[in-house]
């Protein structure tokens, strides 16, 4: 491998660490909590995030579904396709009643927090 190949991989492995940290962040999720949910040690996910470990595919699926992205937006930075769910969600939603928004906001918020590991013993 090329110096400028090791360079570049090494370059992707940081963007990917940076793009899973702030996806982690934004569902509130500490590293022990990720570390915890797939079975690695925090300093495993530190180095993650910092791009100093590579990730593996199984690691990275499982990342996605627990951060809740696909794996193009983690490995690419790409949320169109998010953007488009999002887009549907909205669109779905329109002309109902307040009661029922209410009620779709308390299931999301319930969906929300029951995906989450326990934070019992922390």
């Amino acid at each position: 491998m090329s110096r400028e190949q090791f360079n570049e991989d090494a370059q992707q492995r940081v963007e990917l660490g940076l793009r899973i940290r702030r996806a982690r962040e934004y569902v509130g999720m500490s590293q022990d909590e990720v570390a915890s949910a797939l079975g690695l040690s925090r300093p495993a996910v530190t180095h993650i995030e910092s791009g100093m470990r590579k990730v593996e595919a199984l690691e990275l699926s499982k990342l996605a579904s627990l951060l809740g992205v696909t794996t193009e937006v983690l490995l690419s930075g790409n949320e169109a396709v998010e953007n488009e769910r999002v887009a549907f969600l909205a669109r779905a939603t329109q002309g109902l009643s307040e009661s029922d928004l209410d009620q779709l906001y308390r299931f999301t918020e319930y969906l929300r927090n029951s995906s989450k590991p326990s934070r019992r013993g922390k």
